[in-house]
């Protein structure tokens, strides 16, 4: 970095400080962020910053549960895949397990001023199975496929009715989208055109959890005040300000310098020499079961050749990237489902072998090579580097790679529609649970590898109605096979979660989904 791009930053950090310090009121969490905040209607998020807007401002009918950080294997409390009650207090299963009756909390009131009802579960499913999404996939997941399924038994009970039983029913509905829309007040912003308020909701915020929106400035910042009237108490936090701070440079600054208590998105690069053994300042890194991954469109040419997708992932360089893109914050992943959730397999072949890779590529009839784009988002470091990484790696087997930097609006875009030829992606899985991940490789949202195989859609939808355990495992082991033999996407490595505030910040939880929940917290 020279003097004038050092001068540039001091002056950004010192203009950010002034900005922090208007209008603070009460005990208020400084977070910065690296860039805005895709659309946070709780049905259509795919990005961790609008996820975690929708986590901390909505509420569901269950929550994940919490691991005390005495009984967690790490240095914090843990979310578990283990839910308890959030809007509903309690629920019981008929004995075929396929009947759920919920008893919603009594006396819990909207920001709106509307009381909770059954009512509001009821429109919530509907609009969940009328708007395209990862709403609607995590509803036909949960086999709700029908409003016909859901009965509003009086004004605080409410019941679904299954096909068959279900092992991820509860636990798909503690994720964020499953988070309960306050119904009256977003019928007022709906149309004949958008009969679920979803334009509304995209930058909007009517429901019942710790935080409500007080201001959102697009590219600027998003405030968060707590909910005087919350059912599970106010936050100690009065108000959570996020700061969008596009450079990284700025964004460590900030936290050195104790002008924010968190800095999100920051590389394991700039941890590892900025913050790491810095007085003032916590690292909390904890290892995940999130999968950062390099996906090929198999139905395009020339991916749609089996032998070519295994030669790109024997020519993939998976140690040198943990080692010198993480850091060592990481490791690499060798199967669908991640080390640290059950029934985890050490399936995949592919170690690095450029003598295999371009025996394959012969084989392949590629001898000379070819030539495809790898896109990625524009605004995601690690990323970069990964690519680059890859372009030099494939550049030994004659592979040359075209790398495409993407803004985050028009990377949604491609990856849903699929008009693309390579991507990379860092997928979360919500739920910490071997079934869940694998349906997600399968999904028509989130399949991009775009490599089907019937065998494996079968397998899982046996293994989501399955209750023998000896018998569901026997189907996870199966499907990881399928998809590792398939190779529609390099598995690269589970990159730890890293977390970096001050360190007079207090009750930070670490949760699968990797969203910070502010309710937990104090300073």
């Amino acid at each position: 970095m020279n003097r004038r791009q050092s001068y540039q930053i001091v002056l950004v950090a010192m203009s950010c400080v002034l900005l922090f310090a208007c209008g603070a009121v009460g005990k208020d969490l400084l977070v910065a962020l690296g860039g805005d905040v895709e659309g946070w209607d709780p049905v259509t998020e795919v990005f961790y910053a609008a996820g975690e807007i929708v986590r901390n401002c909505y509420d569901n009918i269950v929550n994940f549960s919490v691991m005390g950080a005495e009984e967690s294997p790490y240095e914090v409390p843990v979310g578990q895949i283990q839910v308890e009650g959030g809007l509903a207090e309690s629920w019981e299963w008929s004995e075929d397990g396929t009947v759920i009756t919920f008893h919603l909390r009594e006396g819990v009131v909207f920001p709106s001023g509307n009381p909770l009802t059954a009512e509001d579960i009821r429109w919530n499913v509907e609009r969940g199975l009328n708007l395209p999404g990862g709403g609607l996939w995590s509803w036909n997941v949960m086999a709700v496929t029908s409003m016909d399924q859901i009965a509003v038994i009086d004004e605080h009970t409410v019941q679904f009715t299954l096909p068959q039983p279900n092992s991820l029913f509860l636990p798909m509905y503690a994720v964020e989208t499953k988070a309960v829309v306050d119904s009256a007040e977003a019928k007022k912003h709906a149309t004949a055109e958008d009969p679920y308020a979803h334009e509304w909701l995209l930058t909007n915020v009517a429901s019942t959890g710790a935080y409500h929106l007080e201001r959102y400035s697009p590219a600027e910042e998003i405030v968060l005040a707590a909910n005087e009237d919350y059912w599970g108490g106010k936050p100690a936090i009065d108000r959570v300000v996020y700061k969008i701070i596009p450079a990284e440079e700025t964004r460590v600054l900030l936290l050195k310098n104790g002008d924010v208590d968190i800095s999100l998105f920051i590389s394991p690069e700039q941890v590892q020499k900025q913050l790491v053994d810095q007085t003032g300042i916590r690292v909390v890194n904890v290892p995940t079961p999130g999968c950062e991954y390099f996906a090929v469109n198999s139905e395009m040419e020339p991916f749609d050749n089996l032998l070519v997708r295994r030669a790109l992932a024997y020519a993939t360089p998976y140690d040198d990237i943990i080692e010198n893109v993480l850091y060592g914050f990481g490791v690499r992943a060798t199967s669908p489902v991640p080390l640290m959730t059950p029934w985890h397999r050490d399936v995949s072949p592919y170690n690095y072998n450029i003598a295999k890779a371009r025996e394959l590529l012969e084989l392949a009839g590629y001898p000379d090579g070819f030539e495809f784009t790898l896109s990625y988002r524009l605004d995601n470091p690690v990323e970069e580097a990964i690519a680059i990484y890859l372009q030099d790696a494939y550049a030994d087997i004659g592979v040359d790679l075209i790398i495409d930097k993407v803004a985050a609006s028009r990377f949604s875009q491609i990856r849903r529609t699929g008009e693309y030829q390579s991507i990379l992606v860092y997928f979360i899985p919500y739920v910490n649970s071997p079934i869940y991940m694998l349906n997600i490789y399968d999904s028509p949202t989130a399949n991009y590898g775009r490599y089907w195989n019937q065998d494996f859609s079968n397998l899982k939808l046996k293994a989501i109605v399955e209750l023998d355990l000896e018998k569901q495992q026997g189907m996870v082991n199966a499907m990881q096979q399928i998809l590792i033999d398939g190779c529609g996407i390099v598995f690269l490595h589970h990159p730890n979660r890293i977390t970096c505030m001050r360190d007079d910040v207090s009750g930070y939880v670490y949760f699968p989904d990797h969203l910070i929940r502010y309710k937990y917290m104090d300073k």
